[in-house]
Order: C-alpha cells, then sequence, then structure tokens
C-alpha cells in the first residue's frame, strides 16, 4: 500500500501484535480477495475458519441480508409447514443459522422439532433425520448439484418475512481489553477492511465473481445476483433486526432446543 501510515510504522515491534479472524466463505471474498492479494494490506495475523470456529476464539464489517442470503438453506424431505415432531441436522459451522432455524421453526412456525448438530456437509441426509442446514460454500455446493427430490427454503428469506427487518449473519468484532490496548491499531484494521470491501464491491468485482465460480461452479449471473442479496453495511434496519435476533435468542436459550 503506498505511503505509510500508523500501523506500519515500527513492525518489528507491532507485527502480528493483533489476529484477524477471516471466515473462508465466498460471501466474505469481497473483503478477503483484497488483502489476500495485497491490494489491501493490514499488519495481523490472518486466521481463515468457518464461523463456529472463531466465535469460539472470539476472534470475529457485517454480512446481513434483506431477503434471500442465498447460502443458509434449509434442505428438506417434506414442505416446511409438515415438519411437526421431525429430526433436523444443524450445520457444524454456524452457530447463529442455527440459532435462525430454531427461531423461524419453533417460535414462528410453532413446529415441535428436534435440532441436532451434525457434521454434515452435503444435504445427504442421515438416516432418521427430515431436513438438514447447510450454510455458505456448503450450501452453494449443494444447491450447484441441481433439483432433486427436496424442498428449499432460504432462511433469509423466512426471517424477512416472519419480522419485516434484515437478517445480521455476522460482524466484525474485537475484544474490549485488545480495544483498550490497540485502539489505533483496531481503528486502523476497520478502516482498512472498509477499503477492502469498496475494492471487492468496486473494481474487483468482476474478480471476485471469477474467484467464486472456481470455489463453487455456479454461473456469472448467479453470482452477481448473490452479492447483490448482500449488503455489507450495518444501518438502522439491520440494528433493529439484530437486537430482535439477540432477544428472541435470549427467550429460547431458556429452553436449550439444539443438541450438540
Amino acid at each position: 500500500m503506498a505511503g505509510e501510515c500508523p500501523l506500519h510504522k515500527n513492525t518489528e515491534s507491532k507485527s502480528n501484535r493483533l489476529t484477524l479472524g477471516q471466515v473462508d466463505f465466498i460471501n466474505c471474498l469481497p473483503i478477503n480477495i483484497p488483502i489476500e492479494e495485497k491490494v489491501i494490506e493490514i499488519n495481523a495475523t490472518i486466521k481463515s475458519e468457518i464461523p463456529s470456529t472463531l466465535n469460539k476464539l472470539v476472534l470475529s464489517g457485517k454480512i446481513s441480508s434483506n431477503g434471500p442470503a442465498d447460502s443458509v438453506l434449509l434442505f428438506s424431505k417434506y414442505p416446511i409447514e409438515e415438519l411437526e415432531r421431525a429430526y433436523i441436522a444443524l450445520s457444524f459451522a454456524s452457530a447463529t443459522s442455527n440459532k435462525l432455524t430454531e427461531i423461524i421453526l419453533n417460535k414462528y412456525m410453532h413446529l415441535n422439532v428436534t435440532l441436532k448438530v451434525e457434521n454434515l456437509k452435503l444435504a445427504e441426509l442421515p438416516k432418521g433425520y427430515s431436513a438438514a442446514l447447510l450454510i455458505g460454500d456448503h450450501a452453494l455446493f449443494e444447491f450447484s448439484r441441481g433439483p432433486r427430490d427436496l424442498f428449499l427454503y432460504d432462511m433469509g428469506s423466512l426471517w424477512k418475512m416472519h419480522t419485516g427487518l434484515p437478517m445480521v449473519f455476522g460482524i466484525w468484532v474485537v475484544r474490549n481489553e485488545v480495544m483498550d490496548k490497540y485502539p489505533e491499531e483496531v481503528r486502523m484494521i476497520a478502516a482498512l477492511l472498509n477499503k477492502a470491501k469498496e475494492k471487492g464491491l468496486g473494481d474487483m468485482f468482476d474478480t471476485i465473481v471469477k474467484k467464486s465460480i472456481n470455489k463453487v461452479g455456479l454461473s456469472q449471473d448467479f453470482y452477481r445476483t448473490y452479492f447483490e442479496h448482500l449488503s455489507y453495511e450495518l444501518n438502522e434496519e439491520c440494528k433493529k433486526g439484530l437486537v430482535l435476533f439477540e432477544k428472541i435468542c435470549s427467550e429460547l436459550n431458556q429452553k436449550a432446543l439444539i443438541k450438540v
């Protein structure tokens, strides 16, 4: 990156003091690719993992959908309203999407279901399961396999239908003690992440689409629409959706419906 900024001064003492969690999914490519290709340089250790792993490490911009998310999908043998007393496999990759599925089925559709986290990457339903939730690239890959005898439900669309609000699937967060100790570096990283997003959705967008096709072979038109459905801004409507989601999660946590 041209010029010198505080984050790049005195690299011997500051280098790698911070670790930045990076979700290794296609929906994050508009931010990840400019950083990986050194168009935007961030002086931190980058750790790429699935969302649930980063949550456990507390390393965690924002990704939301105001309707279809296209990569948080429930694959079901039966229409969703017929899943009463069904066993449903949840994704090992995302606590947020699992809780969203619980909210949709339990709170809004009033279905009595058994939810269990499974190590599934494809919708090859284990014996006894009627539906499976897949997220991210796993969901896109399964969708790319084409029509089968399965019903397909977009959980972002169902959240929007029942609440009227966007669904926030991910945000950048920072530990309080890190912000207190390294405020300058954290602010600089936040600014660089925004620059990466602008690059990825701007003059690097064609590269992002090509990289997406290389990861999961869907069409160029599909990915252009896919990224249009996603929002990388935390506006007031998104904040309302996030507050509602947190409130409902707190209520449902008393019931502990999800089995791990």
